[in-house]
């Protein structure tokens, strides 16, 4: 009887040196003779080394068998130290291989917004592929073509629901070059959130680019001498109509040596704010008395709509430099957005490396051929200069107001990332993605951002296409959420949520307390446990949901990454925990915090420890105790009436703007319409101002909250000594006995309004009474007297004007 194959071949002295049939000795079926034979003539002309076919075993993915070949192959055991580190490195390669590419396929799936096949388990893939590479290979691609699958009808069922119609051509094209990408999800989102009609990012063209080796002075100077030879590479910068025309020789005017004047500064303005679309009062034009130019202002540059809501007022501050001025003056820093031209003047270079922007010559002529949308191509030049806080604020509640609400946030966030330079609606999403489109996440993230990033340095998808990547950006966010834990306690309830959050968010309290219970022994934990849930509900970082259950921020896949720390950072803030003593249940603290806070606050800006409980709630060390007693301290002083003098000088229109800006934040359905000359000063301290008018439009607010929404106006007019302010709002006005004897809502305690109320009226009286510069005083009325539909409640002020202010 003969011997079989296999056996025949694994006696086989010289199979190391055939690749073939150590791969045919592996497989679990008898080696095919003829396969083996060809396998056998190919190596005819001279049979490899074993260290030869080792490598290659490697190259193929068979590290099984490269491990046995080590083993059993006495020619390799020499060099065996060597040839196990580079199999050990191999396999490591394919290890990292596998993890990439099931990386990619899950970033595809999501791009997409599918809900994929099971995912390949990458543990599992890991340890095949540390055996063969092959099966693994095969395994990915059968879910790669089960993904494109997938994909390519979500795309075509996509597609097909567009109305070119009801699209711009650019909206159009845009969203087929996304699906085309593969970001359906984005596509998504730009036709749900972007309205038809709207103006997007992509609508306005790119500007010409400039050939480095063009000189803009010799441009200019073509393009203005009718006698001078035409360049046909030039006229892709000539002006596209009179009025770029008019601007073009208005800027040659004012570049020339003796050009630089008054009236040159005056014609330039003019002409700019023309090219941009806007009428502009000739304002004052201020020669510096440094002598390094003029000082103006222009309107138009926010003259479009996306655009409008980032400046209040449109009004631009401009510095026209003096022939010779080296560079920016350092004082321009103080200015909020500020322009400059002038001979050799240059842009940085830096993303929000200059309070100043430059309006370069060559930029000026690249902006010259455009027929439409000339404010919002000139802002993307000027805004990537400008400091970040220009287009985001400088806090996440300025953020928030300019965002808006509903889904304006969307379309706003695409506009301030596209003007900053940080990306387009991919990178939108991402953020989104990241953040559940809480504002203080958004904030960190833009402001990790911007600040110094050389242009070049942005990559074609954005800052934020591999946010995950940037350990320092995780880190930012990581530290602001942290910072919202108002104490050890509020800290440790952070962790524990994020150590028993479901995938959806959703956080069940009992596994809360369970975890923090265990993670330390000894600890009672379920008091600090429900006090720091009740903090971090009072700042959203949890919500309500259900009867004992919370959620985390929506969406935030921040919370996903951080949450593989929650174990390790819930033991450290549990084992920090202090002492639990007796103390008033959670719900009772969290109602008396809620009184101080936010736009509450307002009412008690006049108590005597307002500012030390103020400097508590924004240290990092403050304990809960602590802060609850400065609270407690606070609320005795304001009811008691005992309060600081309201006096000092204040801007109203900036207080009332501020304090609008809040109530929109506290009462979503009450519209707040301020109308208030921007130099109206009043003789109180803008705290005083915040109580008084607090009061007032709280009580306005809940009016109109109580029959569903409607409309509080405020209209300041200056008549000389004073300020005379109406306010009036759409609620059902004054009720019961308050409808004959309205002077009776200023007396303590009367209210309609249930318990513990009826305090606000008679305190904004009391303060108006002290003004040192009075009389202040307020009156009550129906608004149906004053006004066509506005028919609740008609509160009207007279307000003293500093001394000195008034006739100016």
């Amino acid at each position: 009887m003969s011997m079989p194959l296999r056996d025949l071949l694994a006696d086989w002295t010289d199979r190391f040196r055939h690749q073939a049939v150590l791969v045919a000795l592996a497989a679990d079926t008898e080696p095919d003779p003829e396969q083996l034979a060809r396998a056998l003539l190919d190596t005819y002309h001279g049979p490899a080394s074993p260290t030869e076919v080792y490598h290659r075993l490697l190259e193929a993915g068979e590290f099984e068998l490269a491990d046995r070949m080590l083993t059993d192959c006495r020619e390799l055991r020499e060099d065996a130290a060597d040839l196990r580190q580079a199999l050990g490195g191999a396999r490591a390669a394919a290890g990292e291989a596998v993890r990439l590419k099931v990386g990619e396929l899950r970033r595809r799936a999501e791009d997409a917004d599918l809900t994929p096949p099971p995912e390949p388990d990458t543990d599992e893939l890991g340890e095949r592929a540390h055996l063969r590479t092959a099966p693994v290979a095969t395994r990915l691609e059968q879910y790669e073509r089960t993904l494109d699958r997938d994909i390519a009808i979500a795309v075509e069922t996509l597609r097909g629901g567009i109305r070119p119609d009801e699209r711009s051509p650019a909206q159009t094209a845009y969203v087929d070059d996304l699906l085309t990408a593969g970001q359906l999800r984005v596509a998504r989102a730009v036709l749900e959130r972007e309205p038809p009609g709207a103006l997007l990012p992509e609508a306005v063209p790119r500007l010409p680019s400039w050939r480095a080796a063009f000189d803009p002075e010799a441009v200019r100077q073509v393009l203005v001498d009718p006698s001078a030879p035409r360049v046909a590479e030039y006229r892709r910068w000539e002006p596209a109509d009179p009025d770029a025309r008019a601007l073009l020789d208005a800027y040659d005017d004012l570049m020339s040596e003796e050009g630089c004047t008054r009236q040159a500064v005056v014609v330039f303005t003019s002409a700019l704010c023309r090219f941009l679309g806007a009428s502009h009062r000739i304002g004052p034009v201020s020669a510096r008395p440094d002598g390094a130019g003029f000082m103006t202002s222009f309107d138009g540059l926010f003259a479009e709509d996306p655009l409008r809501h980032l400046h209040e007022t449109g009004r631009v501050d401009l510095f026209v430099a003096a022939p010779g001025q080296p560079g920016l003056p350092g004082d321009l820093a103080g200015l909020q957005q500020c322009v400059a031209v002038g001979r050799g003047l240059e842009p940085s270079g830096y993303l929000g490396g200059e309070p100043c922007a430059v309006l370069s010559t060559r930029d000026l002529l690249r902006l010259l051929p455009l027929t439409a949308h000339r404010p919002t191509a000139m802002l993307r030049l000027l805004a990537r200069q400008w400091p970040l806080t220009v287009l985001a604020g400088r806090s996440p509640k300025d953020l928030d107001r300019l965002l808006g609400s509903g889904e304006t946030r969307w379309r706003r966030l695409r506009w301030i990332v596209d003007l900053a330079g940080l990306g387009d609606a991919v990178v939108v999403d991402e953020m989104e993605s990241a953040t559940g489109f809480d504002t203080g996440l958004l904030h960190t993230m833009l402001h990790r951002a911007a600040p110094g990033r050389p242009r070049t340095a942005l990559l074609p998808g954005g800052r934020f296409a591999s946010w995950q990547g940037d350990a320092d950006l995780v880190r930012a966010m990581e530290e602001h959420l942290t910072g919202r834990c108002r104490d050890e306690a509020s800290l440790a309830t952070f962790w524990a949520a994020l150590y028993v959050a479901e995938p959806d968010g959703r956080v069940r309290m009992d596994d809360v307390r369970a975890v923090a219970s265990m993670v330390v022994a000894g600890k009672d934990t379920a008091t600090a446990v429900a006090a720091g849930a009740a903090a971090l509900a009072a700042d959203g970082i949890l919500r309500p949901d259900g009867e004992d259950d919370l959620r985390l921020l929506p969406r935030a896949k921040v919370l996903r990454m951080l949450a593989q720390y929650a174990e390790e950072r819930l033991t450290h803030a549990v084992a920090r925990l202090p002492p639990v003593t007796a103390a008033e249940p959670a719900d009772a603290q969290f109602a008396l915090l809620a009184q101080v806070s936010d736009w509450h606050i307002n009412r008690h800006r006049l108590a005597p420890d307002f500012a030390a409980y103020q400097a508590l709630t924004g240290a990092d060390s403050t304990d809960s105790d602590e802060l609850l007693s400065a609270a407690r301290r606070v609320l005795a002083q304001t009811e008691a009436g005992d309060r600081l003098a309201p006096d000092g000088t204040a801007l109203l229109d900036q207080v009332l703007r501020e304090l609008a800006a809040e109530l929109s934040a506290a009462h979503a359905q009450v519209e707040v319409d301020i109308r208030c000359p921007a130099d109206a000063y009043a003789a109180l301290s803008a705290d005083a101002l915040r109580v008084v008018f607090y009061e007032i439009l709280e009580n306005a607010a809940e009016s109109v909250s109580s029959i569903g929404g409607g409309t509080v106006q405020v209209i300041v007019q200056i008549d000389e000594p004073d300020l005379v302010v109406d306010i009036l709002d759409s609620g059902e006005g004054l009720v019961g006995q308050f409808q004959d004897r309205p002077t009776l809502v200023f007396r303590k305690g009367r209210t309609t309004k249930g318990p513990d109320r009826g305090h606000g009226l008679h305190q904004v009286r009391s303060i108006l009474a002290d003004v040192a510069e009075g009389p202040a005083e307020i009156t009550l009325g129906a608004a149906g007297d004053a006004h066509p539909t506005l028919r609740g409640v008609h509160v009207h002020l007279d307000l003293p004007q500093p001394a000195g202010r008034a006739g100016r």
